[in-house]
């Protein structure tokens, strides 16, 4: 997997949804979106850790501390496909995609 270079090749927007906006100021209830520069070379994992290194609580809740992999309770959609389907954490970060981070509900 190639290193990012640092050299910025477009962005991608990264919304934040319903009660996860709680992790990055907003009032868990709306939602908050991100435009996040990426590099050649990044990944969907390495575009999600830039943005959550900016907001503790997100980084708490997004990744697993004992693993380093997503945790349970954050879905993450990468185009409108649930991350799993048609992207990974390892997939490129492509200008113009479009992430989206959206509460699990649990219950009955």
């Amino acid at each position: 997997m190639p290193e990012p270079s640092g050299t910025v090749t477009g962005q991608v927007e990264i919304e934040v949804v319903a009660w996860v906006t709680k992790f990055v100021g907003g009032d868990g209830s709306s939602r908050k979106v991100y435009h996040q520069p990426i590099e050649e070379g990044d990944t969907v994992r390495t575009v999600l850790r830039r943005l959550s290194k900016g907001h503790p609580q997100l980084h708490k809740a997004l990744w697993d501390a004992a693993t380093g992999d997503l945790g349970e309770h954050i879905e993450v959609l990468v185009n409108d496909a649930v991350l799993g389907v048609s992207h990974t954490l390892d997939s490129s970060a492509q200008p113009g995609d479009h992430y989206a981070l959206i509460g699990q509900y649990l219950g009955g």
